[in-house]
C-alpha cells in the first residue's frame, strides 16, 4: 500500500515557491514530502526529474453537458466556420441514423464565427434529419436550438407560451425557429431529451470520467444540478456506483427547488456544496446587464431581481450552503455586491457567496469587494476571452473591455480566485483543458493571436493555484488542491514542466499520468 515518488520536480501548492524532490503515500494519502536525498526505499518511482502538481480542480463545469458533447459533435473552429459546414458536422455524429427517438447532439457553435453571421434555425437542421431530435447547444450553455422533431418532444409550437427568463424564437410567420433563448428556454428541450433515457444519462457521465483524467483534473464542480426530470445527486451517485471516479461538488438551480430543502454533505467523493443563480446571460450572447449599453445600443437580461436574490441568499444561509452567482456584467455584479456586501459570511473555510465569471470589474467594485464584510470568492474563465476574442471586440465598448477578466486586479483583493472553463460552453474544441486556460491567463493571448489586456497577466505558478489550493478552496475540496501530510494523493504528472517553458509552450502541456488515491488511473499513450 506505499508508494514513494523520487526525483521528481514536486508543486507543493502551499505557496507560490515550495517544491520538493520526493513524498511517500500510503493508504491513499500523502505521509512524506520531502527530498530524494533521504529515500531509502530501492523499489521508489523514479521520476527522472518531471513535474508533479497537486490534481487539477475544475471548480465551475457543466459535467452532464460535458457527457452530452462527447458523444456530440463539436460545431466550433477550427471545422466548423459555416452552417453548412455544421450540417456536415452533424451528419458525422456517431446517433446518426440510428433510429427515430436517439438524439444527435452537438456543442459550441458561435453565429459570430459562422460565415453566415447568424444562428442556425429549426430548418437548417432539418436538413441533417426530421425524424431524429436535434439538440444544439450555443457556445455559452445558455442558448441552444433544436430541430422540427426535438420543438415537437418538447410540446413547442407557434402558440408555447416563453418561459420565465427565457425566450422561444420564431420566424417572420410565428413559427418556431427552433432557437431557444437563455437557459429557461433551452431546458425545456433539455427535459425532453433527458427524459428519455435516464440510463442513458449515467452511461454518458460515467464514460466523461476518462476525458477528465486525460486532463489531469481529479475533481469538479457541478454549477447546473437538477431536480427534474430526475434529481442529479442521483445521477452522481449511480454514475460513481458504476465507476465515475472524479470527486464532485453539486451547485442546484435555485429556479428549481421550490420548498425542497437541501442539506449540505460531507462525503469525500461526492457531495451537495450549494446553489445557483443565474443574475444575467453572457457577453458572446449580448445578454449581460451592463451598467451601460452594448455599442448596439441593446441592454442585457437582468434574470434575477433584487427581491429574488435576497431570497436566494436568505435560503443558503439558512441551510449552511454556498450561494454561486452567475454574473458577467458590471451591473449584475453589482447588484449582488450590493445585496451581500454587509452581511456576515455563514460559512468557514470557504467563501459563502461565489461570484461565477465576474467578467467585468471596475475599480469600484474591486474596492466594495476588498471592504466589505462578506467574504468573496471568484470563480473566472480564461479561455472566454481565448476563444471569444471576437465577439468580446464586436459586442462590447473600448471602455467595456478594458474591464474584461482582470485576473491581476482580481488578485489584489480579499477574494479568492480560482480559475476554472464553465465547460463546455465556449467555442474551442478543448474547452476545458486547464491548460489553454494557464496560458491564456500569463500570456493574456487568443485564439487568434490578439492581446487582451495584457496589463492583468498573472505569473505561472499563480495560475496554477488558481486550478489547485484556490480552486479547492474556493470548491470545497478540504482533502485537495495541495501535497502536504494528510492530503489526498491526487497528483499528475505533466509532459513539460510549466515553470520553465517559454511562455508560448504552455498550452502544449498536457497531463502524462493522473494519480487519484494513490493509485495510478490514467496515463497517456
Amino acid at each position: 500500500m506505499t508508494t514513494t515518488i523520487t526525483n521528481a520536480k514536486i508543486f507543493l501548492g502551499t505557496d507560490e515557491t515550495s517544491f520538493a524532490t520526493a513524498m511517500t503515500i500510503d493508504h491513499g494519502q500523502i505521509t512524506w514530502v520531502g527530498n530524494q536525498d533521504e529515500v531509502t526505499d530501492r523499489t521508489a518511482i523514479d521520476l527522472h526529474g518531471q513535474t508533479v502538481l497537486p490534481g487539477l480542480i475544475d471548480c465551475h463545469t457543466h459535467p452532464k453537458y460535458i457527457a452530452d458533447a462527447l458523444h456530440g459533435i463539436a460545431c466550433t473552429p477550427p471545422k466548423v466556420n459555416s452552417i453548412a459546414e455544421l450540417i456536415t458536422a452533424l451528419k458525422s455524429a456517431p446517433t446518426y441514423g440510428q433510429g427515430e427517438g436517439v438524439w444527435i447532439e452537438g456543442w459550441g457553435f458561435d453565429e459570430t464565427k459562422l460565415a453566415e453571421h447568424r444562428a442556425p434555425t429549426v430548418d437548417d437542421l432539418d436538413q441533417v434529419s426530421t425524424t431524429q431530435p436535434i439538440f444544439l447547444y450555443r457556445s455559452d450553455c445558455h442558448s441552444s436550438v433544436g430541430n422540427s422533431k426535438a420543438l415537437e418532444l418538447a410540446g413547442i409550437d407557434a402558440n408555447t407560451p416563453d418561459p420565465v427568463g427565457g425566450k422561444i424564437g420564431h420566424f417572420e410567420d410565428g413559427r418556431p425557429n427552433g432557437f431557444m433563448r437563455e437557459v429557461a428556454a433551452s431546458q425545456l428541450l433539455i427535459r425532453a431529451k433527458s427524459a428519455q433515457n435516464y440510463q442513458t444519462d449515467v452511461n454518458n457521465l460515467v464514460n466523461s470520467s476518462q476525458h477528465y483524467l486525460e486532463n489531469g483534473i481529479i475533481a469538479i464542480g457541478e454549477m447546473m444540478g437538477r431536480l427534474h426530470p430526475y434529481d442529479s445527486l442521483n445521477l452522481y451517485q449511480d454514475a460513481v456506483k458504476a465507476g465515475f471516479k472524479p470527486r464532485a461538488s453539486i451547485y442546484y438551480v435555485f429556479d428549481e427547488l421550490g420548498d425542497e430543502i437541501l442539506a449540505p454533505g460531507d462525503d469525500d467523493q461526492l457531495r451537495i456544496a450549494g446553489i445557483k443563480v443565474f443574475m444575467d446571460g453572457s457577453i458572446s450572447g449580448e445578454t449581460t446587464d451592463n451598467k451601460s449599453p452594448y455599442p448596439s445600443g441593446r441592454r442585457g437580461v437582468l434574470l434575477t431581481n433584487r427581491q429574488k436574490l435576497e431570497r436566494a441568499v436568505e435560503y443558503a444561509q439558512k441551510h449552511h450552503l454556498q450561494i454561486a452567482i452567475h454574473a458577467m456584467g458590471d451591473a449584475a455584479i453589482q447588484l449582488v455586491i450590493d445585496v451581500t456586501k454587509d452581511l456576515q459570511p455563514w460559512l468557514t473555510g470557504t467563501p459563502s457567496v461565489r461570484i461565477e465569471h465576474a467578467s467585468l470589474l471596475s475599480d469600484q467594485i474591486l474596492k466594495q469587494m476588498n471592504d466589505a464584510s462578506m467574504e468573496y470568492g471568484l470563480a473566472t474563465q480564461p479561455i472566454f476571452f481565448f476563444a471569444e476574442d471576437e465577439s468580446y471586440r464586436n459586442y462590447l465598448s473600448p471602455q467595456q473591455f478594458k474591464l474584461a477578466y482582470r485576473l491581476k486586479s482580481m488578485l489584489t483583493t480579499n477574494a479568492l480566485t480560482a480559475l476554472s472553463s464553465d465547460a463546455p460552453c465556449t467555442p474551442w474544441y478543448e474547452p476545458d483543458s486547464p491548460f489553454y486556460s494557464i496560458y491564456a491567463a500569463v500570456t493574456r493571448k487568443t485564439a487568434n493571436g490578439d492581446l487582451v489586456n495584457p496589463e492583468e497577466a498573472i505569473t505561472v505558478p499563480q495560475a496554477i493555484l488558481g486550478y489547485t489550493k484556490w480552486a479547492a478552496q474556493l470548491g470545497q475540496f478540504t482533502h485537495n488542491g495541495t501535497l502536504e501530510v494528510g492530503k489526498a494523493a491526487d497528483f499528475v504528472i505533466l509532459t513539460a514542466d510549466p515553470f520553465t517553458v517559454p511562455h508560448e509552450e504552455l498550452q502544449n502541456i498536457r497531463a502524462k499520468e493522473t494519480w487519484l488515491r494513490g493509485k495510478k488511473v490514467y496515463q497517456r499513450s
